[in-house]
């Protein structure tokens, strides 16, 4: 195959494409933490709710919200699903570039258009990364700053010193985890990576370097929110890791999402395999894909092809062929670099991997590592069958990937103006609006008047059986607000909502008025109150 001149136009080229494909087909985005927290935390914050207001977007309502907050400004100008689409589209449009030239660096002899259009496809039809394309989930945002310091480090070994290599890498992790805590396992990646990749002599500075940047962008993208957030509740990270801060606002426990965690060994090591039939073993929709499995073999394989044994016999057969020319030693050069990639990689893929199954195992999680295993099958394919029909070998294995493949829905809606729209009707003084439902309602409370707090009765988080200062909160207002009380809720109530209600000696009064709403059915009830026994606030 012909290498190209100029790989990065080709690269940027096939992200546009096949990004602008994701989006024409999936519209606009309409996910359930779309519709629980990513609008309403980023306006709350900015409206001064989030100290009136308990628990409307239930345990999410503290997650960090200031890479929303653009997408937040853009819902409430009006803006259409479409132009908003494109903007959530752009951290997609970058991780899938940085990986098109992330594969140039790692498997350089072999770099061609072709296979940059292949593995571009190989790529964009991954579970995790076709699905969240455009998406309010911020994991392809965690990719992209991933992948660019994957890129940049790739493209910096052995030519630049260990701080001008690894302090960017140290930033865009940072950047990575502050904006998406959960960004944290590439982190420890990279800290392994950094451990290998290079003379021991220079350990401490590479260390040194990451970790200036790591804070320093974790300051910046996590600080102001941990910081109002420890002003509000005395947790940084709040309601996170509870049994550490003690915030007498929630219950003195980590709130970890355990439903995924692996419990033994065994669950660590498999998901490879259990990834290749359809199941809900790391995701609420149903998912399959065979690219984790499939790209740790590619890894093995591409460490293999890099050995030092093979490359040094390359390098003789070229020499006796009678010299290198400029081209040839812009190659070997190349090759150098990768084969100096071949253990950091390994360690970055090793250690962020066990880090992701062993503290979240929920597979949108890991788009980095199934990006950089997508990228690493065509690779493979292309060096072991590079004298033999290369595009005909990378194309079968790419339908070979792509056919098993299960993508998740998340939910997504035809694009309209505006993309969300809720309207109220007019609220006597002194309102206040209760939730009681595990449904994502929050969306809605973003269109509140700014004088109407929103409380959350019972959710995933509230809890009136569970006493805390948050619940004593909601048994005061309930008891003790001159005003009326309203009731947020799905179109289609349930029972145990109206328990949960009766609780607080309230009731639905009369009939619910329907709420103007492009994103679902919701309506406003009247409650009426009776008394009852406080459970938290003690008389």
């Amino acid at each position: 195959m012909p290498a190209e001149r100029a790989p990065w136009r080709t690269a940027a080229l096939v992200s546009f494409f096949f990004v602008a494909v994701a989006v024409i087909v999936l519209r606009q985005d309409a996910n359930w933490d779309l519709r629980n927290y990513h609008l309403y935390t980023p306006l709350a914050w900015l409206d001064g709710r989030m100290a009136q207001d308990i628990a409307p977007a239930q345990l999410q309502t503290w997650h960090n919200p200031i890479v929303d907050i653009p997408f937040a400004l853009m819902v409430r100008a009006g803006l259409g699903g479409l132009p908003i689409t494109l903007w959530l589209a752009i951290p997609s449009l970058l991780a899938l570039y940085f990986a098109l030239r992330l594969l140039d660096a790692l498997l350089p002899a072999q770099r061609s258009r072709a296979r940059t259009w292949i593995a571009g496809l190989a790529i964009m039809t991954g579970a995790a990364m076709y699905p969240g394309t455009a998406a309010i989930f911020n994991d392809h945002i965690v990719g992209m700053f991933v992948l660019g310091a994957l890129l940049w480090w790739a493209q910096s070994q052995g030519r630049r010193g260990p701080f001008a290599t690894w302090l960017p890498v140290g930033l865009m992790a940072g950047a990575a985890a502050g904006f998406k805590l959960t960004g944290v396992t590439y982190c420890l990646g990279f800290v392994a990576a950094a451990l290998v990749a290079g003379p021991v002599r220079q350990w401490p500075a590479r260390i040194l370097a990451l970790g200036i940047g790591g804070v320093a962008a974790v300051a910046v993208c996590w600080g102001p929110w941990g910081w109002y957030v420890w002003k509000l509740h005395a947790n940084p990270l709040f309601p996170y890791f509870n049994q550490w801060f003690l915030s007498p606002d929630t219950i003195a426990a980590s709130w970890r999402d355990s439903r995924y965690v692996p419990h033994g060994l065994i669950d660590v090591l498999d998901p490879p395999l259990r990834l290749l039939r359809r199941n809900r073993d790391y995701s609420e929709p149903l998912l399959a894909d065979p690219r984790l499995l499939l790209g740790l073999c590619a890894l093995g394989a591409w460490l293999w092809l890099l050995r030092p044994g093979a490359q040094a016999g390359a390098g003789a057969s070229g020499s006796a062929a009678g010299g290198l020319s400029a081209a040839d030693s812009d190659l070997a050069a190349a090759q150098a670099n990768a084969v100096a990639l071949r253990w950091p990689l390994l360690a970055f893929v090793a250690v962020s991997y066990f880090g992701w199954a062993g503290m979240y195992g929920i597979y949108r999680y890991l788009l980095p590592l199934e990006v950089l295993c997508s990228l690493l099958i065509v690779g493979a394919v292309s060096a072991l069958f590079a004298r033999k029909r290369p595009v005909v070998a990378m194309l079968v294995a790419t339908v070979l990937v792509i056919v098993p493949t299960k993508h998740p829905n998340w939910g997504r809606d035809p694009f309209r103006t505006p993309m969300i729209a809720v309207k109220f009707p007019p609220l006597p003084a002194g309102s206040v609006v209760l939730t009681s439902t595990e449904h994502p309602v929050a969306y809605a409370v973003a269109f509140l008047p700014h004088d109407v707090p929103a409380m959350a009765v019972r959710n995933n988080f509230m809890d009136p059986q569970q006493c805390t200062r948050l619940q004593e909160r909601v048994e005061r207002t309930v008891a003790g607000n001159p005003g009326p009380l309203w009731l947020l809720r799905p179109a289609q109530p349930d029972a145990v909502a109206d328990s949960r209600i009766a609780l607080y000696g309230l009731s639905v009064s009369g009939a619910c008025k329907p709420l103007d709403n492009n994103m679902g059915d919701l309506e406003l009830c009247a409650l009426a109150r009776a008394p009852f026994a406080p459970i938290c606030v003690k008389k």
